[in-house]
């Protein structure tokens, strides 16, 4: 839709060929998107970090597999503790932005307009 053009959106999960695909979808609905992969460690964190200081992002698309969504693969304990601390750098580093999480890869489109339109 027509509201969501204008909307600066930072995408992330832990699959590349995903990740292509959902930028591919949410810039053809007119979004400045990035999405990006990131691991569970400190490259993973400076990689985030490094992203959200370049741009100042109204929302932050945060993978199913990370935020523990994705009715196929249940969260563990190493994947919540890996969720909250993400969820601590985005709050630290982009504390205007909006959290938004997807449920599978196609969810991106919905969840950005849900959250954000």
């Amino acid at each position: 839709s027509d509201a969501l053009k204008p909307w600066r959106i930072l995408g992330f999960g832990k699959h590349p060929e995903i990740g292509e695909k959902v930028q591919a979808r949410l810039r053809g609905a007119g979004l400045a998107a990035t999405v990006i992969v990131i691991t569970d460690d400190e490259a993973g964190d400076t990689r985030l970090i490094q992203e959200l200081g370049d741009t100042e992002y109204d929302g932050v698309v945060i993978g199913s597999f990370i935020n523990g969504q994705d009715p196929e693969l249940p969260p563990t304990e190493l994947t919540a503790l890996w969720f909250n601390r993400i969820l601590n750098i985005i709050h630290t580093h982009a504390p205007t932005a909006k959290i938004i999480l997807v449920r599978n890869p196609g969810d991106a489109l919905h969840a950005v307009d849900r959250v954000l339109g």
